[in-house]
């Protein structure tokens, strides 16, 4: 078990309010004692997929998903993916939420906030924000890099 039962409680309180499915798809890898000529190890790959296992647990509307790469590498390039690991949040609100990277310490609190957010909830933005996104016309392409402190 990667979370500590208070993270588990906590989670299960903030999934509370999923407004409707979610789906997590985790874009892997399986771990190999061979050097395969052209395959870039994925040595964060495992624990991605057990914390996100564990986090499908706490919640009977998130749905997770594992495809290893080397087994369908079709389905990860049809869905643009370039990195590992990668997830993906998708849910019935518009658009999709991906992270890069194995997502623990501030990482994993916006990955909780982002199933919620796909799931349908409403959101809670500043008077400010909420005008700004009223006047976009047309489909954004938003990426955030963030870096463990």
């Amino acid at each position: 078990m990667l979370l500590r039962e208070a993270d588990r409680t906590a989670v299960r309180k903030h999934f509370e309010d999923l407004a409707g499915p979610v789906s997590a798809t985790l874009y892997s890898q399986q771990e190999s004692s061979l050097v395969v000529p052209g395959r870039t190890p994925c040595p964060t790959c495992p624990t991605a997929e057990a914390l996100l296992r564990e986090v499908g647990e706490l919640s009977d509307r998130l749905t997770v998903k594992v495809r290893d790469v080397d087994e369908a590498p079709d389905a990860a390039r049809d869905a643009g993916i370039t990195r590992l690991p990668a997830i993906e949040l998708t849910g019935v609100a518009k658009g999709r939420v991906r992270f890069l990277g194995l997502p623990d310490g501030h990482e994993f609190g916006s990955l909780i906030a982002a199933a919620t957010w796909v799931s349908g909830a409403p959101l809670t933005l500043s008077e400010d924000a909420t005008q700004q996104l009223s006047e976009l016309r047309r489909p954004l392409h938003v990426k955030v890099f963030t870096t463990p402190t």
